[in-house]
């Protein structure tokens, strides 16, 4: 499923414009290198708690369930924001004086109000480009058919016809073929790309425009190819693995820099919509990292940006050494919204590629049980030096050996090295040993989450059983670490998926807590059940779970006096709803710095 993983190891077949001189420069040197009760009794609300310094507020939220994400002290009534913090936390009668005649009074009148989302891991860069276009998450090809017919009534002319999210059980493992687009678009190139990213769907104007014939080498031949006819041998619009979809994509419409900055800034308002308002970026992948950071810090200088970001330099490479780049970068970017401040590392790959390494092998290849894109005691030399100079890791950790080797790496620097505040993290922790479970508590290690992957969908049928055999009903572990006491981050993964892609953390929230896909309240959920979390929690692990993940606890992640104004109000107070419901409530408000960001 990491998408995001896979495409930054093929930076190098990406075509950039040449607008700027830096921006080559830079591709250059990178490419080298307890809701209920208290609506139903009226449990005593937060006591008063305020900064009464400054004059009145600019909002006031008021007559609402303040859910506060504040141990101990969970529900309050009424919330003053001035400035960029929050200034009063506590009942209706003593926001009364916050309330000034320019003072705006947001009645939430049965709404909730909760701290604003914080993502855990997602990449905002690559999943606004390659998701721009018709939404192809259907199950059958007469679905996704008629989703692109619809789409072309509704479209302008325009260049390229661009599309993400089809799912391969939909087709034959020779994948989808040419002629069903070209009968929508005869003169027009469409790529669509795959739900995983690892594949494109492509017509014939596409494939005349790239020069793609049966006489055409593969990019890399048994791993990236253009699927061929078996009779004819010419290509059938089916591209596997980013090489050969960038082949073609370079020759019909490239990513250039001026693309993805308009892409991601189309995408900005829907983050909004969601609630989120500070992410972990877990790799910019279609851009050298200088360059994403800057793209960030211009946002941010514009007034654009409406979430903070905390990112990472990407590495899995055995030949770099990654700390004199993250430290650089570092350096370079620490402004108020935008921070270069973790080391994002990459220990295996997933289970559809059998790549996702393992401590047996996998039920339906015993030949394998995986490997380490980089070598173990690398790993540990890696970790204990970045460790030392005080930088955060964030591992992509699928299979039982890989968590296992990262905890063991993980131990071994926190044993050498000097004491200090750790913020280390696992991302995706699909499989783990039983043994493993109470060591992310012990470490200190959070252990980060795509919980919307936590059901029995297809991928985990037609994939994740064959491969995982019994170990398939033992994965993603969410209750067994929180019972050990470890922290829990949720961040959808966004664009990556198996089955289903998203970037909205309600629909995480909900299947942390039913382990059920969404609109599905009778299917059975994913085992083991005890690994369903209470919405408390589920809520707790979409704000200060992953705020304490980025180093911002102190400043986001829950409603408190002094924090800063990051706040999202819901239609409804998601402890009176049903929990197949929870993904259907709106956002009507997202607060941001103090900030309206969407309404």
């Amino acid at each position: 499923m990491c998408l995001g993983c896979d495409w930054s190891r093929f930076r190098n077949f990406l075509s950039f414009d040449s607008k700027s001189a830096s921006d080559a420069e830079l591709s250059r040197r990178r490419l080298l290198q307890a809701g209920a009760a208290f609506a139903a009794v009226g449990v005593t609300p937060t006591p008063a708690a305020a900064l009464t310094s400054g004059g009145r507020a600019e909002i006031v939220f008021r007559n609402g369930a303040v859910y506060t994400v504040n141990g101990g002290r969970e529900w309050a009534r009424a919330v003053a924001v001035r400035h960029k913090q929050i200034v009063y936390v506590g009942d209706d009668a003593g926001v009364r004086s916050f309330i000034g005649p320019r003072t705006r009074v947001v009645d939430l009148a049965g709404k909730m109000l909760l701290p604003g989302f914080v993502e855990g891991h997602i990449h905002p860069i690559l999943g606004s480009v390659l998701t721009r276009g018709v939404d192809l998450q259907y199950d059958t090809p007469d679905e996704m058919l008629e989703a692109l017919k619809a789409y072309r009534a509704r479209l302008g002319k325009v260049d390229v016809i661009r599309g993400f999210g089809w799912r391969y059980n939909a087709f034959p493992a020779t994948g989808p073929r040419k002629e069903d687009l070209d009968q929508i678009w005869p003169d027009t190139p469409v790529i669509l790309v795959a739900i995983d990213g690892h594949a494109a769907w492509i017509n014939s104007k596409a494939l005349a425009m790239a020069k793609v014939t049966k006489a055409t080498k593969d990019p890399l031949p048994g791993f990236s190819f253009f699927q061929r006819d078996p009779t004819s041998r010419e290509p059938t619009g089916y591209l596997v693995e980013p090489p050969a979809m960038l082949h073609v994509l370079n020759a019909v419409g490239p990513f250039t820099t001026s693309y993805i900055a308009e892409s991601l800034e189309e995408w900005l308002p829907e983050a909004s919509a969601a609630g989120i308002t500070s992410l972990f970026d877990a790799g910019m992948n279609l851009l050298p990292e200088e360059a994403g950071f800057q793209l960030y810090q211009d946002l941010e200088r514009k007034g654009k940006l409406p979430f903070r970001v905390v990112g990472s330099t990407y590495h899995n490479n055995p030949a770099i050494d990654p700390l004199p780049i993250i430290k650089a970068l570092r350096r370079r970017f620490h402004s108020e919204l935008v921070q270069a401040s973790v080391l994002k590392l990459n220990i295996d790959g997933g289970e559809a590629q059998r790549t996702a390494a393992l401590l047996a092998p996998y039920s339906d290849d015993p030949s394998t049980s995986g490997d380490t894109l980089l070598p173990p005691d690398l790993l540990k030399g890696i970790i204990r030096r970045a460790d030392r100079d005080g930088l955060n890791i964030h591992i992509h950790s699928y299979g039982d050996r890989a968590n296992r080797l990262c905890l063991d790496a993980f131990e071994a620097a926190i044993k050498v090295n000097p004491p200090r505040d750790r913020r280390h993290t696992l991302a995706h922790v699909v499989i783990l040993a039983p043994e493993d479970l109470p060591r992310f508590a012990a470490l200190g290690v959070t252990a980060q989450f795509s919980t919307q992957w936590s059901v029995a969908d297809a991928y985990w049928h037609g994939v994740m059983q064959p491969r995982l055999g019994s170990r398939a009903e033992q994965v993603y572990r969410t209750g067994s670490i929180l019972r050990h006491g470890g922290n829990i981050s949720l961040g959808t993964d966004w664009p990556a998926a198996g089955y289903y892609s998203t970037y909205r953390p309600l629909e995480a929230i909900e299947i942390a807590t039913t382990r059920r896909e969404l609109n599905k309240p009778d299917q059975p959920p994913l085992p083991p059940l005890d690994e369903r979390i209470g919405l408390e929690e589920a809520l707790r692990a979409a704000t200060m779970g992953p705020a304490y993940q980025i180093g911002l606890d102190q400043k986001i992640g829950s409603i408190e006096v002094g924090k800063l104004a990051d706040l999202v109000v819901l239609e409804k107070n998601l402890f009176e709803v049903a929990p197949h419901e929870i993904h259907k409530t709106r956002v009507v408000m997202t607060v941001m710095n103090g900030q309206v960001r969407h309404e």
